[in-house]
């Protein structure tokens, strides 16, 4: 470079393993699908048990990450990386910042019933890491075109919406550009029976409701389980299962949705008999084999805020295996459910709605089959290969560029450096005046 391969490296903040959660599956699958576009390096803060094909995976440590990434062209990364190590600011490196999770929106969900003090501190640590992050990245990708509305608010208060970016491309797209959580290119294939006839209490012909993921305090596992007792007395082969409950990743901690579902579960009568918990995180290549054996995909929505900017990758998982899905209202995902008629969407909170759209699914083959045939249409749409096509062009982008062209915008904000104990609201509205000040002495 310039003219040469691009040596992208992609660093996860969770192991990359065959147990990973994820942020560790997408910078997996970035890897393997950008292998093709770039000379790619993954990091991984732990050793992984996986075996990379087309480029390489390295372990690094805090010590060592920096030097281990100086010698790439571009950076991927995402959450608290260029909080936690801030010398890769300084690598002048060609930074792809990742922000598929809208973070601070998701600490408000789950930090809700810590206290106020404890609420302040967490929020103030993730806005500044997002400041970071807009301040010091190239080129921005997220999850969705809703995702990217939301972004791009934070970008233009950030002083990156500017003449610059406007100028080369008035749609913004080569600022920030839409990368959703993706699919294999190949169709899933059973390896093994886990469920029907094997699980404790689940029969051979029962019928399988499959939560994917785990249980968190920013969603609403609580109307599956009551539309679920409430089938369970009058029928009882329908049967509940949470797949994933502990988390790979030790630093995240069991939610205390996990245990009030556990509990009211237990307050129904149907813990163990229609309501299944499993004990452990299943790995990312056995998990085919629950979706193939399950009838239906579940997912429930809290309505807050965090909702609607969110992507629920759980249900990428269920258009992959043509999965029929309910769920309820609330996030781009289901509202892709409902349009493209891929299974049945109901109001949140509304155990009885959702008990209704479950049975329905369930015993109306020609309406499942209809699903199912959608589900296999709209896979076709999430192929990592095509999901990352935004990347693999800003790849191509920067391999006949200048150097300098990775400097970023002379408006964007800048960042308090350490010690500065202010209140998130007093460094957010004093970053913010800066810009401000900056627009306005540019402007005629």
């Amino acid at each position: 470079m310039p003219g040469g391969n691009i040596t992208l490296g992609i660093i996860s903040h969770q192991r990359i393993s065959d147990s990973m959660a994820g942020p560790g599956i997408r910078c997996w699958e970035f890897a393997r699908a950008l292998a093709d576009t770039a000379d790619v390096r993954l990091f991984s803060p732990e050793e992984s048990d996986l075996t990379p094909k087309g480029f390489d995976l390295i372990t690094y440590s805090d010590k060592t990450l920096v030097k281990q990434v100086s010698s790439c062209d571009a950076i991927l990364c995402q959450g608290f990386i260029l909080n936690n190590f801030p010398a890769i600011k300084k690598l002048g490196k060609y930074l792809i910042v990742d922000l598929y999770v809208p973070m601070a929106l998701e600490a408000l969900a789950q930090f809700q019933h810590a206290g106020l003090p404890e609420q302040n501190a967490t929020q103030e640590n993730v806005l500044s890491a997002i400041i970071e992050q807009l301040a010091f990245g190239n080129f921005f990708i997220c999850a969705s075109k809703r995702q990217r509305d939301y972004w791009l608010g934070l970008l233009s208060a950030a002083g990156r919406v500017d003449p610059v970016s406007f100028n080369n491309d008035q749609s913004l797209y080569q600022l920030i550009d839409v990368v959703p959580f993706g699919l294999p290119d190949k169709p899933p294939v059973a390896t093994g029976k886990v469920l029907k006839g094997v699980y404790p209490g689940i029969g051979a012909g029962d019928k399988i409701l499959l939560w994917g993921g785990g249980v968190y305090n920013w969603l609403d596992p609580f109307t599956p389980i009551r539309a679920v007792a409430s089938l369970a007395k009058k029928r009882g082969d329908i049967k509940l299962f949470f797949m994933g409950t502990g988390h790979p990743d030790p630093n995240v901690p069991r939610m205390r949705a996990y245990d009030e579902a556990l509990l009211l579960s237990r307050e129904l009568g149907v813990l163990n008999s229609s309501v299944f918990f499993n004990d452990r995180w299943v790995a990312y290549k056995d998990r085919v084999n629950f979706l193939l054996e399950s009838d239906l995909g579940v997912n429930a929505n809290i309505d807050h805020i965090e909702t609607r900017f969110s992507f629920r990758t759980r249900i990428l998982d269920c258009i992959w295996s043509s999965l029929p899905i309910v769920s309820t209202y609330g996030d781009s995902l289901s509202s892709m459910v409902q349009h493209r008629k891929l299974g049945l969407v109901t109001r949140p909170g509304d155990a009885r709605a959702y008990a209704d759209a479950i049975e329905r699914l369930l015993d109306d083959d020609e309406l499942r089959s209809r699903c199912s045939s959608n589900l296999r249409t709209v896979a076709a749409e999430f192929h990592w290969s095509e999901t990352t096509q935004p990347i693999k062009r800003f790849l191509k982008s920067i391999a006949y560029a200048d150097r300098n062209d990775a400097t970023v915008s002379r408006l964007a904000i800048s960042i308090p450096g350490p010690g500065k104990n202010w209140s998130s609201r007093r460094r957010l509205a004093g970053c913010f005046k800066r810009a401000a000040g900056r627009i306005k002495r540019r402007l005629p």
